[in-house]
């Protein structure tokens, strides 16, 4: 069983890994590429396909979204 990381080693892991020190920065996926990665999770493929969500996740949802549009309006 792999070891658990410590918040401050994910932090460091996560600030290694922004903006031009990510191997996918400034680039973009061609349009035969986003085709596949649409085909490949659509209908029966995706993994939310015939399930819907409890009360108490959409309500986490909402308030990760509420948050989310606070900390967007504060910047």
């Amino acid at each position: 069983m792999p070891k658990k990381q410590t918040p401050a080693t994910k932090r460091k892991i996560s600030l290694a890994q922004k903006g031009k020190k990510n191997s996918f920065y400034g680039k973009k996926h061609k349009k035969s590429s986003k085709e596949k990665i649409s085909k490949s999770v659509s209908g029966k493929k995706n993994p939310m396909y015939g399930k819907k969500h409890s009360a108490a996740t959409k309500r986490k949802i909402s308030l990760a979204i509420k948050r989310a549009r606070k900390r967007a309006l504060k910047k």
